[in-house]
C-alpha cells in the first residue's frame, strides 16, 4: 500500500484507517480478496480494524487515533482499543487485576497493568491467513499474588468456506463478508498451583466497534429472565427484554455495560445497524463451568461473574470522554491451573454487509431472531 495513494481513500474507510496505523509497529494486512483486517502481533497481536469491501469500503472497529497520532502507543497499548485485543479479568473486587492491594477500588486509583500496557509479542509461526504470536506477562492482583504467564495468540482471516462452515450459513454473491478469530492459549509459567483463595484470571476477549443511533445488540438466551447484570450506571430504557432474546441499545450515547451470567449464556451474540446495512455476529468458546470471574465493583462473589459483557461509550467533551464504540465482550471461565497447564478462549468476530433480506436470513439462522423483530427504542 503505497503512501501516495491515502489521498484517494475517504474518511471511515479502510484505507484512511490503515494510513494512520502505520506508525504502529509491525502492521499488516492479511486479506481474502475484500476481506481484510490490520493486525499488530507486536502490539499483542491485536486486529485494530477490518473490512468486508476492500481497502475503499467502510472499516468496522475502532482504535484510538489520538494516542497514535500523538506518539503514545508504545506506552499506553492497552488504551488503543481494536477489534480484537486480549484482556484479563477481575477488573474489580477481591482479586482485582486493576488495584493496589487494600486500595479503594474507585476511578481515581484504577491502573493500568504494566504488562497490558508495554509487553510487546513476538511472531512464533504463520500460514497464508493465520498469524500466531507469543509473549509473557506477569499480573499481580490486589492480594499481591502475581501470575507467571505464557500466551500464545493465534490471529486468523476466514474464508468464505470457513464462515459458512462455522456459522452454518449460505452467502450469496450480493452479501460482502469478512471474518476472523482470536485463539487465546495462556499457561500458568510459575512455580505454584493457581488457588481460589489467592485468585484466579479469566481470558477476556474484548472488541470495539464503530456505531450509529440505530445500532441494536442481540443476545439470544437459553431461557428467558430478568437477571441482566448492571455495571456502572442503570440500564434504563436502552434494554428491552422479549422471551429469551435481549435487545440493548449500543448507540455509543451514554456510558452503560450490561452482563450476562452463565446459566443463561450462548455462545453467540450480535448486533445489526439498518442505517450501514450491516449484521454483525460473535461466538465464542463457552462449555458453561462454574467459576467466571466477577468485574463487578463492590462484589462479594468473586467466581460469580459474567460471560458476556457489552459495554456502550459515549463522546462527552465536558467529561474528557471520547469513546464512540460499543464492545462486544467474551470470557472465559476461571481454572486452578497447575504449573504448564494452560486454558484456551477463542472468540470470533463475523461482519455482513448486504440487503435486509439476506442479513435477515443469516441473523434467523445464527442467532435464532428475525431482524424485524428488533424493538423501536
Amino acid at each position: 500500500y503505497q503512501s501516495n495513494r491515502y489521498m484517494e481513500y475517504k474518511k471511515g474507510s479502510f484505507g484512511d484507517e490503515l494510513a494512520i496505523l502505520q506508525a504502529i509497529d509491525g502492521i499488516e494486512v492479511l486479506q481474502d480478496g475484500d476481506s481484510m483486517i490490520a493486525v499488530s502481533g507486536e502490539y499483542q497481536g491485536r486486529i485494530f480494524t477490518s473490512t468486508a469491501t476492500g481497502m475503499y469500503g467502510s472499516a468496522y472497529g475502532w482504535f484510538n487515533k489520538s494516542d497514535v497520532s500523538n506518539g503514545l502507543q508504545d506506552e499506553l497499548i492497552a488504551n488503543l482499543g481494536g477489534e480484537s485485543r486480549l484482556w484479563f479479568g477481575p477488573e474489580y473486587g477481591k482479586f482485582a487485576l486493576f488495584f493496589e492491594k487494600g486500595a479503594q477500588q474507585v476511578d481515581e486509583n484504577r491502573f493500568m497493568p504494566e504488562a497490558l500496557n508495554r509487553q510487546k509479542f513476538t511472531e512464533l509461526s504463520r500460514s497464508t491467513h493465520a498469524i500466531t504470536y507469543e509473549g509473557r506477562m506477569e499480573l499481580k492482583n490486589a492480594t499481591d499474588y502475581v501470575f507467571d504467564l505464557h500466551i500464545e495468540r493465534t490471529i486468523s482471516l476466514l474464508t468464505k468456506d470457513q464462515i459458512e462452515s462455522e456459522l452454518g450459513i449460505k452467502l450469496s454473491k450480493e452479501t460482502a463478508f469478512v471474518g476472523f478469530s482470536a485463539k487465546n492459549k495462556v499457561s500458568n509459567v510459575g512455580m505454584e498451583q493457581h488457588k481460589k483463595v489467592t485468585g484466579l484470571i479469566a481470558i477476556w476477549e474484548l472488541g470495539c466497534m464503530l456505531t450509529s443511533p440505530n445500532n441494536c445488540v442481540i443476545l439470544p438466551l437459553t431461557q428467558e429472565t430478568d437477571q441482566i447484570t448492571e455495571y456502572f450506571t442503570p440500564i434504563g430504557n436502552r434494554i428491552h427484554i422479549e422471551g429469551s432474546v435481549v435487545f440493548y441499545k449500543a448507540d455509543a450515547d451514554g456510558i452503560n455495560k450490561i452482563g450476562i451470567p452463565p446459566a443463561y449464556c450462548k455462545n453467540i451474540m450480535g448486533s445489526y445497524d439498518p442505517s450501514k446495512n450491516q449484521l454483525n455476529i460473535v461466538t465464542f468458546s463457552f462449555s458453561d463451568d462454574d467459576m467466571y470471574v466477577n468485574s463487578i465493583p463492590k462484589n462479594m462473589s468473586p467466581y460469580g461473574g459474567d460471560v458476556i459483557n457489552i459495554f456502550n461509550g459515549a463522546v462527552l467533551p465536558a467529561e474528557d470522554l471520547d469513546l464512540p464504540f460499543y464492545e462486544f465482550e467474551s470470557s472465559s471461565s476461571a481454572k486452578e491451573l497447575r504449573p504448564q497447564e494452560h486454558i484456551i478462549h477463542r472468540h470470533t468476530t463475523y461482519h455482513f454487509e448486504g440487503s435486509f433480506e439476506e442479513l435477515n436470513a443469516i441473523a434467523k439462522q445464527t442467532l435464532g431472531v428475525g431482524l424485524s423483530d428488533i424493538p423501536k427504542f
